[in-house]
């Protein structure tokens, strides 16, 4: 029998999909109605800024190190979601990786298609970067923000940028081809229609592009050797399990360094829930990956 806490995630990812006719406005309204479920610290240290031109949050837990920086790169399909919504989980991850957090609002589809999103992940890493006594920057995204952190390593390493230290993604929805055998196989275990979910909000963020011909926005099918060490994320019960086991064994073969954490029981983007124990934890472990790849590039 599922906890009642992971009982409440998954009722929070049914939420998600509980109007039948919906439309972009009210799936943006909901998942703002479940990101307003995760409160942050009082002791939380915050700043909106302006990173050269897009719209983002530092977050930070007391104490951490200036010298490190996580752009966080938050999940919603491309088309949903947004920095203030996510900066309970950047201080979690503050607090985990002893470094202070970057939350991009890079724009969202179908207003803001493919390369919108990815160019402002990659512009937003720059910026922390730049920023003085910053010596050593890492990546952490989740679902279709994993996409994109999947994307602007490849984009930055095709561009000749320095490398970041690292990267962890959550649940990362990389095939936007949908030819994951997860999709059906364990579609009865998702709260989410991830199939069609992929169809709809991927169809928006390629504004008519094809998956395959477009590397840089489903990057499963992009060259993925010369990548920083990834480390990804997935639980049991998803539909996009496959994406990650498929990206894992992609970057591996490439020659690159990749690990794979299954949460048994798990649903999709599960680390973000602050009120799961399990969530912490994998954070915890993910923030100890951070920390070794900081102090080893």
């Amino acid at each position: 029998m599922a906890s009642p806490e992971l009982a409440r995630a998954r009722d929070l990812l049914s939420h998600l999909v509980s109007e039948p006719e919906a439309d972009m406005n009210d799936y943006r309204r909901l998942y703002d109605e479940v990101l307003a479920h995760f409160e942050l610290p009082a002791d939380a240290d915050v700043e909106e800024v302006d990173a050269d031109g897009v719209p983002a949050i530092w977050v930070s837990a007391p104490g951490t190190s200036r010298e490190q920086a996580v752009v966080l790169v938050h999940g919603g399909g491309w088309c949903m979601g947004n920095a203030k919504g996510y900066q309970e989980f950047g201080y979690r991850i503050s607090k985990a990786a002893d470094a202070r957090v970057l939350v991009v609002d890079y724009r969202l589809a179908p207003e803001n298609p493919f390369p919108a999103p990815l160019d402002d992940t990659v512009t937003a890493f720059r910026f922390a970067r730049a920023q003085q006594g910053v010596r050593k920057v890492a990546f952490v995204g989740d679902s279709a923000g994993g996409g994109l952190v999947v994307s602007a390593l490849v984009k930055l390493r095709d561009d000749g940028d320095a490398a970041p230290s690292s990267a962890v993604v959550c649940s990362p929805l990389v095939d936007l081809a949908g030819e994951g055998a997860s999709l059906t196989e364990r579609a009865h275990l998702d709260p989410l229609p991830a199939a069609a979910l992929v169809g709809a909000m991927g169809g928006a963020y390629l504004a008519g592009a094809e998956p395959k011909a477009t590397p840089l926005a489903s990057p499963l099918y992009a060259d993925l050797s010369g990548l920083p060490p990834l480390r990804v994320l997935v639980g049991t019960d998803e539909g996009l399990h496959d994406d990650s086991t498929r990206l894992v064994e992609k970057v591996t073969a490439a020659g690159g360094e990749a690990e794979l954490e299954i949460g048994q029981d798990m649903v999709h983007i599960w680390p973000i829930f602050s009120f799961l124990p399990e969530a912490q934890e994998s954070t915890n472990r993910f923030g100890v990956f951070l920390r070794k790849r900081f102090a080893e590039s």
